[in-house]
């Protein structure tokens, strides 16, 4: 449901939130909401801000019962300088937040009291999105690290099961916390959240790769150059196998070599994505030469 727009982005909140918010306010709960709720849009505003100064095109704000995530059109994973910007640049801000309220409340300016709430809730957020584990944005920084060197499929692979392993975490936690007669379902909701996330942003990497070979034109047409990197592959791997290996503003030469290390020739990042295309992912790469 579209509640606004922020700096020129639509900023839609989830249903479920909305029921979540009107039962608070019924219960008089309404201020904590809405610190709650400011806490969140400086989260997700911060990464806004940030994806617009690197000239990255936003589609929308969502905001959820356990968070928010910020839509960017742009392949932003594509430049993993830019994603860990983004991606720190929500905590970077509950941090900020908690510095200025610590000093506020030095001044006197606000109440001891309602800060409490509002410094655990920034800490809680910050320190939460910091795991690295996909969808969170310690996730994000932990795949734009490990894409240089594995490629994005395999390092959004990696960065996912750290999701699933906290999502196990969580149902751990709360099936511990309702031995001890605790009942908090906020627990396995929030698992199957992060769950389903993972599995969203693992099964969305092969894609996201396969685009990347071509957006890297726009990006030599926009910056006027590319760093290029050197793979040496055996002669009767498959071609998705090679793909995998791709990393993100990078473009490759493959050389083609059989088991005794026998040169058989050279291809470049264009030809293997058209060898996929026409032939299929399981194509042998030599049979390309």
């Amino acid at each position: 449901m579209k509640i606004g727009t922020l700096f020129g982005v639509d900023i839609n909140v989830s249903i479920i939130l909305v029921v979540l918010v009107v039962l608070a306010v019924i219960l008089g709960r309404g201020a904590e909401v809405a610190m709650i709720f400011f806490v969140f849009m400086a989260h997700e505003t911060a990464h806004v801000l940030v994806a617009k100064a690197l000239k990255m095109k936003v589609g929308e704000i969502e905001l959820l019962p356990f968070g928010g995530a910020v839509r960017i059109e742009n392949v932003f994973e594509l430049n993993p300088i830019n994603e860990i910007y983004i991606a720190l640049a929500g905590p970077a801000a509950n941090i900020l937040l908690l510095l200025g309220s610590s000093a506020l409340q030095n001044m006197g300016l606000i109440a001891s009291r309602g800060n409490v709430i509002f410094t655990r809730v920034n800490l809680g957020l910050a320190g939460f999105n910091l795991l690295p584990a996909l969808p969170l944005d310690g996730g994000r920084v932990l795949r734009a690290i490990l894409a240089r060197e594995i490629g994005l499929r395999k390092a959004t692979k990696v960065a996912a099961y750290g999701g699933f392993i906290l999502a196990l975490f969580l149902i751990m936690t709360g099936l511990y916390a309702f031995y001890l007669r605790v009942y908090n379902p906020s627990f396995f909701v929030l698992a199957g959240f992060i769950a389903y996330s993972a599995v969203k942003e693992n099964r969305t990497a092969p894609y996201t790769s396969i685009r990347g070979v071509t957006f890297k034109k726009d990006i030599l047409s926009k910056e006027g150059l590319l760093y290029t990197r050197e793979l040496i592959v055996l002669y009767d791997i498959p071609l998705k196998e090679v793909m995998k290996r791709f990393a993100p503003h990078r473009y490759h030469f493959i050389k083609v070599v059989d088991h005794s290390l026998r040169v058989w020739g050279y291809l470049d990042e264009t030809e293997i994505l058209n060898g996929m295309v026409d032939y299929g992912a399981d194509f042998k790469v030599g049979r390309l030469l």
